[in-house]
């Protein structure tokens, strides 16, 4: 048993893949000993109810460049009482904020974890300038995907010694393949992802809209909420969608309501590892997917599914009828093969092996 301290540090608790993952981490790596905490930067703590009562909870809550010089305070009194060993932080301002521990206190290990790629036109700093400035304060910077990995190798000068790729961690056991319904008389599509831009619902609804002409009969359920809901469901009624797509809000038994559906599609503009994705395999569904971050890695990896260029509803579309109309059993294969492809590859326990290379500075394998 180990009983090293560990202060993670992420932006928020809010509704997201990467806060998701953290959260299902921190138990599994309290059972093997690390005395954990966790510290968040916002004050946007929708998931706090999730986090396991042996971590201890910190929040700097800012809000504002105002509330920086009293959150930078706080920082400091948070250090001297958890006086951790590792801090690993989630997310680029807790990446940084990670960087800033470090210049103030050498003697800890520092650990970044990258969860997308960053697109750098949307920001007015280039995330990966910031990385490179800071590099010399964190000892391993790790990401979800191959390709976000090579991003931060090859815009912020990260060595290769010094950072790898460690997936996200899925509890296979809690999902069920029930396999596939034959000759479905509704197709039955679900999507799982908060209502925000790079999500891109819209290129799905559009995709949607092509499909009707079809005769395929088909649904879709969305799982997820967001800023975007209202205009999302505006353009549902304007694209005479409304009885094909059903918004479900925040869903709490994801994997029990998985095995109802016929196929997964996702249809980000960006990603990194998407853990909905994941979970959609781990139940056994097939797939049709945008060719963003690690989506087309994992889609081929498992042979479970379609990969259709981003931004383009008709190839979407196309996508999503070639699943539809593809022979039950195949579906049922590519389910299969997704399943197994999970289990093979993303179990907690081989992840968490990982990690524990990674804070005991043994880096002898990536996931």
């Amino acid at each position: 048993m180990n009983n090293r301290k560990i202060l993670f540090v992420i932006t928020s608790l809010g509704f997201g893949g990467a806060e998701s993952q953290l959260l299902g981490i921190i138990p599994a790596l309290a059972d093997r000993g690390y005395d954990i905490s966790l510290l968040t930067i916002k004050t946007d703590l929708g998931l706090i109810s999730r986090l396991d009562r042996r971590a201890k909870h910190y929040d700097l809550g800012v809000k504002g460049v105002k509330s920086m010089p009293g959150a930078l305070r706080k920082l400091n009194a948070i250090i001297k009482e958890v006086k951790p060993d590792i801090v690993h932080t989630h997310l680029f301002h807790a990446n940084l904020l990670g960087r800033f521990i470090k210049m103030r206190h050498a003697g800890i290990r520092v650990i970044n974890t990258t969860h997308s790629n960053y697109d750098s036109h949307s920001r007015a700093i280039s995330p990966y300038l910031c990385y490179r400035l800071t590099s010399k304060w964190v000892d391993y910077h790790s990401a979800v995907s191959v390709p976000a990995l090579r991003a931060l190798q090859s815009k912020s000068g990260i060595r290769k010694e010094r950072s790898g790729v460690i997936y996200n961690a899925i509890d296979v056991d809690s999902f069920i393949n029930t396999g596939v319904r034959v000759d479905p008389p509704v197709f039955k599509w679900v999507a799982i992802g908060r209502l925000i831009e790079v999500k891109d619902y819209r290129n799905l609804f559009d995709a949607m809209q092509l499909l009707l002409p079809s005769g395929v009969a088909f649904t879709l359920d969305i799982a997820g909420d967001g800023d975007l809901k209202n205009e999302l469901k505006a353009q549902v009624e304007l694209a005479g969608l409304n009885r094909h797509v059903r918004f479900l809000g925040l869903v709490k038994n994801i994997a029990q309501m998985l095995p109802d559906y016929d196929g997964y599609v996702i249809s980000s503009r960006s990603e990194g590892m998407p853990m909905a994705l994941l979970e959609a395999m781990s139940a056994g569904l097939p797939v049709t997917g945008t060719d963003v971050g690690g989506i087309r890695s994992i889609v081929e990896g498992a042979d479970g599914g379609i990969v259709v260029p981003a931004r383009d509803p008709v190839g979407l579309s196309n996508g999503m009828m070639q699943l539809m109309k593809m022979n039950p059993l195949m579906r049922q294969r590519l389910g299969e093969r997704n399943a197994a492809y999970v289990r093979n590859n993303f179990a907690k326990a081989r992840i968490l092996d990982f990690w524990e290379d990674i804070y005991e500075n043994r880096i002898a394998v990536t996931a």
